[in-house]
């Protein structure tokens, strides 16, 4: 838990989201008639978000401002950020063949930035970051840092074999930035 609480604690909208979520997924599964319905207009009134029944949301997704509208069959996994203004969820109208029940599917990690759309049934991989107003309309490689309209990939962060080494490489970073900081104090 640890950090993570901490910083659920510190920003009412994170909490209140998540917890509002959870309870609804709770109380979906049990004869409380009332109860779902009231955690969603609680969550809309006061967060300004609404998170339709269909979408799956991971351990410890984050809503440092609240504001985010996400719907159709949404998953989007374990430790992401969502934005401010964030919209995700389907695309199309009923006029074309694009249209679906089936949302995006968004990797553990990733980072929705603020007034970016994620639509339709695209694929965000694990460790991606979606820059401010960023509209994705096609999937997005793991580690990747897309932005425009349509997004467009700009950067790709390590992969697969790639990572050890990158993470070993970042922590000789810190640490030799901490034996400086070290030695001028």
């Amino acid at each position: 838990m640890g950090a993570w609480w901490w910083r659920y604690r510190r920003n009412h909208h994170a909490a209140g989201i998540m917890i509002l979520y959870r309870v609804r997924e709770w109380a979906r599964g049990k004869p409380t008639g009332f109860l779902p319905a009231l955690c969603e207009r609680y969550m809309e009134i006061v967060h300004g978000t609404h998170i339709s029944r269909q979408v799956k949301l991971g351990v410890g997704v984050y809503f440092p401002h609240g504001d985010a509208q996400i719907h159709g069959e949404t998953t989007i996994g374990d430790y992401c950020v969502i934005g401010v203004h964030t919209g995700i969820g389907l695309r199309g109208s009923f006029f074309s063949d694009e249209m679906g029940t089936r949302g995006p599917t968004i990797g553990a990690y990733t980072r929705v930035g603020t007034g970016s759309k994620v639509l339709g049934s695209v694929t965000i991989g694990e460790r991606a970051v979606i820059g401010a107003g960023a509209v994705v309309i096609n999937d997005v490689p793991e580690a990747a840092t897309v932005v425009g309209v349509p997004a467009k990939v700009v950067r790709q962060g390590p992969v697969g074999d790639e990572l050890p080494a990158a993470i070993e490489r970042m922590q000789r970073m810190m640490d030799a930035a901490k034996r400086e900081a070290d030695a001028h104090a």
